[in-house]
């Protein structure tokens, strides 16, 4: 089962968005950073609610047949 937990990895981003835009520098670009940030923290949401939807539905089978 998915161990929820989260922590703040604003400051982890950096090196890929620089490397993923091609930017020099997060400070001059901070506005595009969040943006980022928020972008990749909803792709991690999406993944972790479609994996416990996806628990959810193979525990109620199991329930189901007990």
């Amino acid at each position: 089962m998915a161990l929820l937990g989260a922590y703040n990895r604003f400051n982890e981003f950096r090196q890929d968005f620089i490397k993923d835009t091609g930017f020099q520098s997060v400070e001059e670009n901070m506005d595009l950073y969040i943006q980022y940030v928020n972008a990749r923290f909803s792709d991690h949401n999406n993944k972790l609610l479609s994996t416990l939807s996806n628990e959810i539905q193979e525990l109620q089978k199991v329930l189901k047949k007990v």
